[in-house]
């Protein structure tokens, strides 16, 4: 198995995290499930895309993991350039995307488990109000 391919495993945290979380409070459990999606989504969407190669029906994931990559990785990316973390010149390959991949994860995860704080507070007014 290609090392692209493992990272699809990575999937399996989130889901993990939505099935751990199903009795806690709403606004906890949108915290924690948007966290999680953050902190994996830019190094499993390389995995999703990397089924793209697979054939022809995994070709469908793949397309979407193109767009996740893409939309999930430019962050990451840009900062660690600026910090010259990264060489700006040079195609990223293996272990010298580590750090653009931990920034990302820093990123994402204040990204969506604040979507996820917004979304359970103002679902927690919509019921409050229906009471």
């Amino acid at each position: 198995m290609d090392s692209p391919l493992i990272l699809n495993l990575l999937w399996l945290i989130p889901t993990s995290i939505w099935l751990a979380t199903r009795n806690l409070p709403l606004p906890n459990r949108s915290i924690f499930r948007g966290i999680s999606f953050g902190l994996v989504v830019s190094p499993a969407s390389i995995g999703l895309y990397a089924l793209y190669y697979v054939g022809p029906i995994a070709a469908i994931p793949g397309m979407l993991g193109l767009v996740l990559s893409m939309f999930h990785g430019a962050a990451g990316y840009n900062i660690a350039v600026a910090f010259n973390l990264v060489p700006s010149n040079r195609v990223l390959i293996g272990a010298a995307q580590i750090p653009v991949e931990l920034i990302n994860s820093f990123i994402w995860a204040s990204v969506y488990g604040l979507i996820g704080y917004i979304y359970g507070h103002f679902k927690i007014i919509k019921y409050s109000k229906n009471i």
